[in-house]
């Protein structure tokens, strides 16, 4: 980025140089004021140092005046004898010979005053050096008002290219001696020369047809033309489009142009590249005269402001963007003022938490510190505002204008130079609400929690003990404080804990309630817990533990209890059977040979019998209780009896198969469907004739599915007696003291499907 002291003194130093003159000044417009901004001679570095025109010893005074009041350049081959400043104390006491003072315009107005002398020589401003400082100065007016926008746009100065990148060559040794002025003079014009070639701008001069003689580097680069390419073509043929994306037809405005090159000084729009790309260009234009006073060429010097362009573009669309963004937030957005709170500024939604219908209604209307519930509530946030420059997430209760009270929540920057806070409201009143009945919540499910006897444990992931509530003293020894923080293996043994860690995992990555029971000895007595495992947030599982001691106890106890009621009813009536069946067995035999019809009324008299024991037996096995699995889980169990099975039945193909992610059933549920399972199998081997038996086991998400199938002879399901269908029978039973869905589906020919269904 080139600052504007930097191209003031590099403009000043190629301006004397290129011009031939000995020391000059700038003098730029400032707040409606001349300001002497440089005064820079061939051999010193340029004096940057401001002063009004009238303090300054080192220029004409009268001079400066007089151009600023015609807007004419005054050119003065031998100053010192010009009637009009015969008495202007600077001429004659310098004697000041050659003197150019020209005026800078920019659009027709005045920005500066370009003043140049030489008291070595006269005549050393000529008039084409005239005509190449009136281009010069005309591309630097352009030049110095980019230069004072980029710095006033800092956040863009980077995408603005110099307006004119002056070059030169090392300083010449001082000319000490009027002989090599002219010496000078001619090294000056090469140098004009090679600025011209090598500027960063596009220096290019055509006739009034528009057909083109001379094109620079820079320009033949920039527009992708080779220099034989472009010479000798028209404006047209080349870097004029015929219509600009915007629309427009600049072909009218060129051609004028070129008929009347005094009305067009400078120009901006689109100019085509030989490859197609466009790029806007911000030209300058001087017409060239001959002696008789006819335009014979036009010189025109162009700046790429693409880039410039673009920036402009980039921020019109984020200035929309935002400003959308702003009259379209959800959040209230505003500015007030600090010492009072007038509102300055605000979005729809800030008048729609205040209760106005639109931002007009309030802004420059109304202060913030008539809607706040508490006025204390904003004395507190302007002194934490003023200390900290910013607040965020400031809870106030704020009242509407009609009175409704609700609760916002602001976040908020100090602006203390320009007295002013900006920043942002949100309506947290639904969270507020939320925040107290969640508060209430947490108290009822505390009181909750303390009233529930039964102990509580959160375990991670790894088993490791997060918190632990007590419940009944008893427990104290499972549930110390000093257990917090330890894994499962370093509260368990080894293998109790692998279990117990097992269910943690199933259910965190199942996601459902898990019920498990274990014994533990506690002072010296064997205590059974039955454990509910539910999932939480943060991979986290809750552990509830219940004693069931007492009901396990119970329930042996009414087992051998049980067992002793079918051991006297068996001894009551199996074994009276099978004796009488024996008594009558030796009757028998002892009249086989004597009495035909005694012996025969004897074994009817067995047969009878035995029918009487068989039912008698059958009636018991209805009345017994399902055992336990005798070791491992379902899965294990049945894998045993089909393993077991497939070794008995060496002809018949067996399968077994589990589907989904195996969890863990109540034990009861566990054992009624393996004697289903049992049942189902012995049916299959006993009746069907089968040659493949497919045993299923199915997990899904809210059921468990246990299927067993057969290409066996199948059987017409309500066609069997009930005397013979006791096992069918017993598996409906089972099933139904479980709550599960049993659906036993077979034909004549077609096979057997049994399907168990249970729900988690």
């Amino acid at each position: 980025m080139i600052h504007l002291d930097q191209l003031i003194a590099t403009l000043m130093q190629v301006v004397i140089e290129n011009a031939g003159a000995e020391t000059g000044a700038l003098i730029l417009l400032e707040e409606d004021k001349l300001t002497v901004v440089a005064q820079c001679s061939r051999n010193k570095p340029c004096n940057l140092e401001k002063f009004a025109v009238a303090d300054c010893a080192t220029i004409p005074v009268s001079v400066i005046h007089s151009v600023e009041r015609t807007q004419e350049t005054l050119v003065f081959e031998n100053a010192v004898s010009e009637p009009s400043f015969l008495t202007d104390p600077y001429i004659q006491h310098n004697q000041t010979r050659s003197l150019l003072c020209l005026p800078i315009l920019n659009q027709s107005q005045l920005i500066g005053i370009l003043y140049l002398e030489n008291n070595l020589s006269t005549g050393v401003f000529t008039h084409d050096r005239l005509q190449v400082l009136k281009l010069l100065m005309a591309q630097a007016a352009i030049s110095l008002e980019n230069t004072r926008f980029y710095e006033q746009l800092e956040d863009y100065t980077k995408t603005l290219e110099c307006k004119v990148e002056a070059q030169t060559q090392v300083l010449q040794q001082e000319i000490a001696e009027r002989q090599q002025t002219e010496a000078a003079l001619r090294q000056s014009e090469a140098n004009y020369r090679n600025l011209l070639q090598t500027a960063n701008s596009v220096i290019i001069r055509y006739d009034p047809q528009g057909r083109i003689h001379y094109i620079n580097d820079y320009g033949i680069k920039l527009l992708g033309y080779e220099e034989h390419q472009i010479l000798g073509r028209t404006l047209f043929e080349t870097i004029i489009p015929d219509i600009e994306i915007s629309g427009r037809d600049v072909k009218p405005m060129v051609h004028d142009l070129l008929r009347n090159p005094q009305a067009y000084p400078q120009g901006e729009g689109e100019n085509l590249c030989r490859d197609g790309r466009r790029v806007w260009m911000a030209w300058s234009n001087q017409a060239i005269f001959n002696d008789q006073g006819e335009v014979v060429e036009i010189l025109s010097v162009g700046n790429d402001t693409t880039q410039r362009r673009q920036a402009e573009e980039a921020l019109q669309r984020s200035e929309a963007k935002f400003r959308n963004i702003f009259a379209n937030s959800q959040v209230g957005i505003y500015r007030t003022r600090t010492c009072d709170g007038l509102i300055l500024d605000a979005n729809q939604r800030f008048a729609d938490l205040l209760g106005f219908d639109s931002p007009e209604e309030i802004i420059g209307l109304e202060h913030t510190t008539g809607f706040n519930v508490n006025p204390n509530d904003r004395q507190q946030f302007i002194e934490v505002l003023k200390r900290d420059r910013e607040v965020r997430s400031f809870e106030i209760q704020m009242q509407k204008r009609d009175g409704t009270v609700f609760w916002g929540l602001f976040s908020s920057y100090l602006n203390a130079g320009d007295d002013y806070i900006e920043g942002v409201l949100a309506d947290i009143s639904d969270r507020k609400q939320a925040e107290v009945a969640l508060q209430a919540s947490e108290a009822e499910l505390r009181s909750l929690f303390s009233a529930i006897p039964d102990p509580m444990c959160i375990f991670n992931g790894e088993g490791q003990l997060i918190c632990a509530i007590q419940g009944n003293q008893s427990y104290e020894e499972l549930y110390r404080k000093e257990y917090i923080g330890k894994t499962l293996h370093q509260l368990y043994d080894r293998e109790q804990a692998d279990e117990f860690l097992s269910y943690v995992q199933q259910v965190l990555r199942t996601q459902q309630v898990l019920t498990v029971e274990y014994s533990q000895w506690i002072a010296r007595r064997e205590i059974w817990f039955s454990v509910r495992i539910a999932p939480i947030r943060h991979e986290q599982v809750l552990w509830l533990a219940r004693d069931i001691t007492l009901q396990k106890q119970a329930e042996a106890t009414s087992i051998l209890e049980e067992r002793n009621r079918m051991a006297r009813e068996i001894h009551d009536t199996l074994a009276q059977a099978f004796t009488g069946i024996l008594a009558q067995a030796g009757a028998a035999k002892q009249v086989l040979t004597d009495d035909v019809e005694a012996t025969q009324a004897h074994l009817d008299l067995i047969k009878e019998l035995a029918r009487t024991g068989l039912t008698e037996a059958r009636r018991s096995v209805v009345a017994l209780r399902p055992q336990l699995l005798e070791e491992g889980s379902l899965q294990s169990a049945l894998h045993r009896l089909v393993a077991q099975t497939r070794s008995a039945a060496m002809d018949t193909t067996l399968y077994y198969e589990i589907e989904g992610a195996v969890y863990s059933l109540p034990t009861e549920v566990e054992n009624n469907l393996l004697r289903i399972g049992q049942e189902a199998l012995t049916n299959v081997i006993k009746h069907a004739n089968a040659d493949e038996i497919r045993v299923e086991l199915i997990y899904e998400h809210d059921q468990f599915l246990l299927r067993v199938k057969d290409n066996g002879q199948g059987f017409g399901v309500g066609s069997i007696p009930s005397s013979e269908g006791f096992g069918l029978l017993g598996m409906s039973e089972r099933a139904e003291r479980i709550d599960a869905q049993l659906t036993i589906r077979s034909q004549p020919g077609q096979g057997t499907e049994i399907t168990v269904v249970v729900g988690v």
